[in-house]
């Protein structure tokens, strides 16, 4: 009987296995398109992209680069180009494949976003908004972070895509001016004009933030302006909740 159990159980992980979507890595994952090939370079191996489609359930098509890891080595953040991408879902809402991207560095783990998903839910943003408006030093550096991460979106486009998103200032605005989770940083900003009642500086999301530090803290050498604040704290909050948790 227990033998005959264990077959049963064997047959069963064995149709499991097999059912398993197999993944065929094709020349339009590779990059996204042959018209758009051309201005960003396949940058992911084969392995990588199995490990993204197990994360996410599809490989975007707008996929750069893998910008950051786990300390396991798998993916935790992709650099992606700024025109035709995200889910299934929002491409079936787009109008062709010049729709802006806005989010350069995209988080792509399930297991540690789940973490920075329960600090999301304890209300951290609202903590580390706080925190930023006490922290001398740490708005500037916020606002820096955000100019940044808006040069390097609009950098990253070839000169035709620029000249395309141009024609709009809406799209303009939200690859060339927006900040990091299509943030209005200039809204937060010191002003001179003394009249003038700067916002709350906003957050919106600490996926968003962390994705972007831990790219940049892992191409530190190309990156040319001040380290996520927001995402730094984020990473010193995850260490101390998270004892077990490879980040």
């Amino acid at each position: 009987m227990i033998s005959l159990l264990l077959l049963n159980c064997f047959i069963i992980s064995a149709n499991l296995l097999s059912s398993r979507p197999k993944i065929i890595i094709t020349q339009q994952q590779k990059a996204t398109s042959s018209q758009e090939t051309d201005y960003f370079p396949s940058l992911v191996s084969d392995e990588d992209k199995e490990s993204i489609f197990d994360q996410l359930g599809y490989i975007p098509t707008n996929l750069v680069s893998v910008s950051a890891r786990r300390g396991t080595g798998f993916p935790l953040a992709l650099k992606t180009y700024s025109l035709n991408g995200g889910a299934s879902r929002r491409k079936a809402k787009a109008l062709g494949n010049m729709t802006p991207f806005p989010t350069l560095y995209w988080f792509c783990c399930p297991i540690v976003g789940k973490a920075v998903a329960d600090m999301e839910r304890e209300g951290f943003v609202g903590i580390l908004e706080q925190r930023m408006m006490n922290e001398p030093g740490a708005l500037n550096k916020f606002i820096k972070s955000h100019e940044g991460y808006a040069s390097e979106r609009w950098l990253g486009l070839s000169k035709e895509h620029q000249e395309y998103l141009q024609k709009s200032e809406r799209m303009t605005e939200m690859v060339r001016y927006s900040g990091i989770a299509g943030t209005d940083f200039k809204s937060f900003a010191p002003c001179e004009d003394l009249d003038h009642v700067a916002a709350k500086a906003s957050i919106k999301c600490l996926h968003a933030h962390y994705a972007h530090y831990r790219s940049q803290i892992e191409n530190i050498d190309g990156c040319d302006y001040p380290l996520n604040i927001v995402g730094e704290w984020t990473h010193e909050i995850l260490r101390e909740r998270n004892k077990d948790l490879i980040l």
